[in-house]
């Protein structure tokens, strides 16, 4: 689970502070607020880990390659109000946060990195911290193409070389470990844990897939469901077809049907959408003996291709078949999940996140602009569903000038908002009042 989050100079933000993560952390304000730009920079360092070029310091994005975030240049990532401090300087973006298994601060891992402008508008790795406290390593760049390196239990550096350049800013080279001997043993696995635990998130974009009237299926269960959620309804499908075999099985003799595990996200994902009111029910079809199958939408006695409901529908199955399709210690990140969706819907998405949230070990960091949603997060604080002090973060970020600011949220046991923002969600009491002045007044004049 990620626990902890601080950027430097990066894009809006001259400097985030230390930012709490918790297994629920909602992300809230204005547009173009710079909320998205938290969940980017955690993406940028994932592309950056998992991809297959040793000579990217920060994958910065290839829209044609599929990448999660295209940022341009460095020029383009670096806050053009920038500042400097005694952590970074003004030239410099700095990317930090820190992750553990147990959720507790005392277990944390870090990766603190700082980039500078590198060749043909690059990024170059400055700076690079990783590793829990007294383990670990430290990395510095002394001149071009240079690193020192420091291990974290000991107190002089090794020795500086190009061999200490840490590939794609987290792993050396296996000739850099060979070097090292038995230090290089210690060292050899924690980059690897980094990649391990970014591996573990899984993101959907704001713009969602729009359904199709079919689907070629592959036959097995996809391994994602990809950032737009295209494969949501494949894994639909695979479900479905696993929970259709159970009920021929059922009606050649045997007592009691028992689904096959893959079975249970078609059979939970007709639940929420029944809890939603958005569907009575799901059913899968082929057609012909073809590779092609159809998803179906069950309402009010009628059946209708998901194409023909309302986009709600298909805006929201990614949202709710990533949530059901995460194991325990992956991180789910969505951002405008209530995209479409009605009132009751919306509130409803609090309820997905934090039942899968306790049951599964699943943390999940949302950007949205739901008022419903938070209001329901509120409410299940308050039914003590939920520990707003150590399971739930909120955070409403704003613009305060050219740059963003970021405030959390403080909530009482109730969940109510001690420190309530002005104009948060508008301004309802304030609607409240004027419609009943207007009333009044229509009302005297009438009495005339």
């Amino acid at each position: 689970m990620l626990t902890h989050l601080k950027l430097d100079n990066f894009k809006i933000w001259r400097s985030t502070g230390a930012m709490r993560l918790a297994p629920i952390t909602l992300l809230l304000g204005t547009n173009s607020s710079g909320k998205s730009s938290l969940i980017q920079s955690l993406l940028l360092i994932r592309q950056t880990v998992k991809g297959d070029d040793a000579n990217l310091d920060l994958n910065l994005g290839n829209s044609d390659e599929g990448d999660s975030v295209t940022l341009g240049q460095f020029k383009d990532l670096l806050c053009r109000h920038g500042g400097e401090s005694e952590a970074i300087k003004a030239n410099e973006v700095g990317v930090e946060f820190k992750w553990s298994e147990s959720g507790q601060s005392e277990d944390a891992t870090i990766f603190s990195a700082r980039y500078r402008q590198g060749p043909g508008g690059s990024a170059e790795l400055d700076y690079l911290r990783l590793g829990k406290d007294g383990q670990g390593f430290f990395v510095e760049r002394r001149r071009p193409g240079i690193y020192r390196l420091q291990l974290g239990a000991e107190h002089r550096p090794i020795g500086q070389s190009p061999h200490f350049r840490p590939q794609r800013s987290f792993a050396f080279a296996p000739a850099a470990i060979a070097s090292l001997g038995a230090r290089g043993e210690l060292i050899k696995n924690i980059g690897p844990t980094l990649l391990d635990e970014l591996s573990k998130i899984i993101y959907l974009g704001p713009v969602r897939r729009l359904a199709q009237r079919d689907y070629i299926w592959a036959g097995r269960m996809p391994a994602t469901i990809g950032d737009d959620g295209a494969k949501a309804v494949d894994a639909l499908i695979a479900s479905g077809l696993a929970m259709q075999a159970a009920c021929r099985r059922k009606k050649k003799g045997s007592e009691v049907m028992t689904l096959p595990p893959e079975a249970h996200l078609f059979q939970q994902t007709t639940h929420w959408l029944k809890e939603m009111g958005l569907a009575d029910g799901l059913s899968v079809r082929a057609l012909g003996g073809s590779a092609r199958y159809e998803l179906l939408i069950e309402n009010q006695g009628s059946i209708s291709n998901l194409r023909d409901v309302g986009v709600g529908v298909s805006q929201v199955l990614p949202v709710i078949v990533g949530a059901l399709f995460a194991e325990p210690g992956h991180i789910v990140i969505i951002e405008e999940p209530e995209s479409h969706l009605h009132p009751l819907a919306q509130s409803l998405l609090a309820e997905l996140f934090t039942q899968i949230s306790r049951e599964r070990n699943v943390q999940f960091i949302v950007e949205t602009h739901s008022e419903h949603l938070f209001r329901r997060m509120q409410t299940l604080a308050a039914k003590q569903k939920i520990s707003a002090a150590a399971q739930m973060a909120m955070y409403f970020v704003e613009r305060e000038g050219k740059l963003a600011r970021l405030r959390e949220l403080e909530l009482d046991e109730f969940g109510r908002v001690r420190n309530w923002p002005e104009g948060f969600f508008g301004d309802a009491l304030g609607e409240t009042r004027e419609q009943a002045r207007l009333m009044f007044e229509r009302q005297k004049g009438a009495k005339l």
